[in-house]
């Protein structure tokens, strides 16, 4: 997934991840050119395009900074799991209140983006990292990049101008254009995913996906405030045959609001206490979280992300993972955080940092976890217990 921030380098981040399918997700605030993608992919084949991040104009750049855009290429298919990478922007370093709870959407009973955004929200909330408003103007800007991937054919968060349904180059773009706020004046992000299947279950598997992704994972738990959500498939633009979808997500908030930011002193992961549901692997990021390891034939299993107080400074001394059921241990990569992520520390900031299980967990089970470490000195432990889905 990508994230956008006004006024700051952009980065490209592809990422992919799946539990039998692939995703790959980009950021950045300087989007990646769009990548054309062959209809021939094996049904079922999942990508997530890289997120694209920006902040107000005078923020401080905090989400992934690097990267260069790639031009348009053909050939690449979702079931490689290739996608732009995402371009991260700036995030402020503090933020104000969080927001407990939000309307009801106003997005159809059944439908594919309330699944979407009733899954998204329920996780962010539950393990305190704040709800997200619908936004009608996000909407607009989503659901033309979803319907412009699908009837070009692309992946990716650009576009190319002159193309059917152009709605902007970049997700920056496109967000000014739909109404959102005036460039400069406020922060943004992009994730996005797409399988080579019509739409029904995209809501809520895509979501889950990109939870499953670490870069990705920090992303979407950042502190935006509005969401703008579309889930496309190529029967929604007059095409045939129905064998692709897109999910698309628009987050930003207001310069003037600021991020969310919880009380001081909070120490936050996701999973947390209860979460059930959860993606048990990974095939693909890009970045890679295990650089020269193949994760297609080598895939992780859950990962956990740890968020300390913007601005402060997260170590991570330990962590342990263990089938509830049986207490049997499970074995754990190398925690990493900024000082030691194996990509330069680009797209983790100083108060993040994530565990990922060495091998995929099992469907269905329970899991309690353990983590120790420091936020800005303090010591602390958090212990809470997981499921996976199926």
């Amino acid at each position: 997934m990508t994230l956008q921030q006004h006024a700051s380098p952009l980065s490209s981040l592809a990422v992919a991840v799946a539990t039998a399918a692939l995703l790959s997700a980009c950021g950045g605030g300087g989007d990646a050119e769009p990548t054309s993608t062959s209809a021939s992919a094996p049904s079922g084949a999942e990508a997530v395009a890289e997120p694209s991040t920006s902040t107000p104009s005078g923020g401080t750049s905090t989400a992934p900074s690097t990267g260069t855009s790639s031009t348009p290429s053909s050939g690449t298919t979702p079931s490689t799991g290739s996608s732009s990478t995402p371009s991260t922007g700036t995030s402020p370093s503090t933020g104000t209140s969080q927001t407990p709870s939000v309307p009801a959407s106003g997005y159809a009973a059944g439908s594919e983006e309330r699944a979407a955004f009733e899954l998204l929200n329920t996780e962010r909330t539950r393990c305190g990292f704040g709800a997200l408003a619908q936004n009608a103007a996000l909407d607009v800007a989503a659901r033309g990049h979803a319907d412009w991937l699908l009837l070009n054919n692309y992946t990716g968060h650009g576009q190319v101008a002159g193309t059917p349904g152009f709605t902007g180059a970049s997700s920056l773009d496109r967000m000014v254009a739909a109404g959102y706020a005036a460039r400069g004046s406020f922060g943004s992000a992009e994730v996005q995913a797409d399988a080579t299947t019509a739409k029904p279950g995209a809501g809520t598997a895509r979501v889950r996906g990109l939870f499953n992704a670490p870069y990705h994972l920090l992303i979407m738990t950042r502190g935006y405030r509005d969401v703008g959500v579309a889930v496309r498939d190529k029967a929604d633009v007059g095409l045939s045959p129905n064998n692709r979808h897109a999910l698309n997500i628009d987050l930003a908030y207001q310069g003037s609001a600021g991020m969310q930011a919880p009380a001081a002193g909070s120490l936050r992961t996701y999973p947390c206490e209860g979460s059930s549901g959860l993606a048990r692997s990974l095939t693909n990021e890009s970045p890679n979280p295990v650089p020269g390891r193949n994760l297609a034939q080598q895939p992780l299993g859950t990962t956990v992300s740890v968020v300390a107080d913007a601005g402060s400074t997260l170590t991570l001394t330990g962590a342990s993972m263990v089938k509830v059921s049986t207490g049997l241990a499970v074995s754990l990569r190398q925690p990493v955080t900024k000082a030691n992520d194996p990509n330069g520390g680009t797209y983790v900031n100083a108060n993040e940092g994530f565990i990922s299980a060495d091998a995929p967990l099992e469907a269905n089970t329970a899991y309690r976890v353990t983590v120790n470490g420091t936020a800005n000195g303090a010591a602390f432990t958090r212990t809470f217990t997981f499921s996976t889905g199926s």
